[in-house]
């Protein structure tokens, strides 16, 4: 793969794959925004480090391997994460660029015909301008709402059991009867997390894929 990297700071990611795998980078970016997730907080439901879905996106790591495939639908919760209808060809030449422009970030992807012409297979758009102060109130409010369930949790012996990121956002959501934002779940799992006597939680990585949070023992 070439990665290049032009004077207006477009991004731009060169490489051969199939109609099928720009069909799950497609969907993978599409489903994100549509949930309002960050890359970031994509990628700690997926119980993954920080850059994991940016990693993915930017084509430095697969995405449609079974395992993460399977993640994502978990994540997406039967949203399609692919596309079944392309032909079995890989050698297709593909450019992904990704962009920010007044408060947008910009992901083309296009795909050669021949060495001087190209069709755009997708373009989508992402808003990742500042939060308004309405948002960043409604962001306190829930990260104070998680910080006393957390508590609780800790407290009724619920971290007994391995809790994967996912599985604590939707109990999360569920207990608290609205929506949060991954951030907050996120932020303060920080605080909980570190060494025993310290901290009563510790972060562990799953022997297959991903981390998960119990008790210290």
């Amino acid at each position: 793969m070439q990665h290049l990297i032009n004077d207006t700071g477009r991004e731009r990611f060169r490489a051969e794959f199939s109609m099928y795998y720009a069909g799950i980078i497609y969907l993978l970016i599409l489903n994100r925004i549509s949930f309002g997730f960050t890359r970031e907080e994509m990628a700690f439901l997926m119980g993954q480090k920080e850059t994991y879905v940016k990693e993915m996106e930017e084509l430095k790591i697969p995405a449609g391997n079974l395992e993460v495939m399977v993640h994502l639908n978990w994540v997406f919760n039967i949203r399609k994460v692919d596309i079944s209808k392309f032909d079995n060809k890989i050698s297709y030449q593909f450019e992904f660029s990704i962009w920010e422009e007044k408060g947008i970030r910009h992901y083309q992807m296009e795909y050669f015909i021949n060495a001087v012409e190209t069709i755009t297979f997708f373009q989508l758009m992402e808003e990742i301008s500042p939060e308004d102060p309405a948002q960043v109130e409604q962001y306190t409010s829930d990260c104070m709402a998680v910080e006393l369930l957390l508590d609780k949790l800790i407290q009724k012996d619920y971290f007994k059991k391995y809790r994967t990121p996912l599985e604590l956002w939707r109990y999360t959501e569920k207990y608290l009867e609205e929506n949060i934002r991954v951030k907050s779940l996120m932020r303060e799992l920080v605080v909980l997390v570190g060494k025993k006597g310290s901290a009563p939680l510790r972060k562990t990585k799953a022997k297959s894929f991903g981390f998960r949070y119990i008790e210290h023992k």
